[in-house]
């Protein structure tokens, strides 16, 4: 069953255009480096009113359960968990089925 990996990302400063050309160029080489990923998104916030300190999204959706973990522990995720975590972020992690309770607009 499909599932949403949603992550929001709060760095205590914004990234610098390395910093942020990295990590585009990190999460753009997992699908092919990992696998198991349906579709994918990234992007910062279009504003600061209301995101309570999270600048980033990072959205895909998985195939299952099993695809999720073996994205959650393959080593290059782990890689960049460490450099998320290295520059003092605050993931948020979301995981949920998307089933017909949970699909509004299909």
């Amino acid at each position: 069953m499909t599932l949403q990996h949603i992550v929001l990302f709060a760095f205590p400063d914004e990234l610098s255009d390395d910093d942020w050309a990295d990590m585009k160029r990190q999460v753009r080489s997992w699908p092919t480096e990992i696998g198991g990923i349906d579709r994918m998104r990234l992007g910062p916030s279009i504003n600061s009113e209301r995101t309570r300190g999270y600048q980033y999204l990072l959205y895909m959706e998985l195939a299952d359960l099993d695809a999720l973990v073996t994205y959650q522990r393959h080593p290059v995720h782990q890689h960049f968990l460490k450099w998320v975590l290295e520059r003092d972020c605050k993931p948020l992690a979301f995981d949920y089925y998307l089933d017909e309770e949970t699909v509004v607009i299909p």
